[in-house]
């Protein structure tokens, strides 16, 4: 008999404290982010669930945006040294 992963749910109070904000912020993060409840409906045990893993990936990809990114190297903009004709040398072909 093979054994199939259960996903586990998370209540909101859960995501609250896995995310560090209360739990009405933390359901408009995770909503803000396309991440959405299963809902139960009324009576004790019941309510709003969020699969574990979305709210992980959530928390992955908040993360990931939250690091510095890497800066690419500026070039000194330079002005180009002058040119000067020298002397006896015509700067046109035709003229001697």
């Amino acid at each position: 008999m093979r054994w199939r992963r259960v996903e586990r749910l998370l209540r909101q109070q859960d995501i609250a404290a896995m995310l560090g904000t209360t739990p009405g912020v933390a359901a408009s993060i995770l909503a803000a982010r396309g991440v959405h409840p299963i809902d139960f409906g009324i009576g004790r045990s019941r309510g709003r669930r969020w699969l574990s893993s979305a709210v992980r990936q959530v928390m992955l990809d908040m993360h990931e945006a939250a690091q510095p990114k890497a800066k690419t190297a500026r070039t000194p903009h330079h002005p180009p040294p002058p040119t000067f004709a020298r002397p006896g040398i015509s700067s046109h072909p035709h003229t001697k």
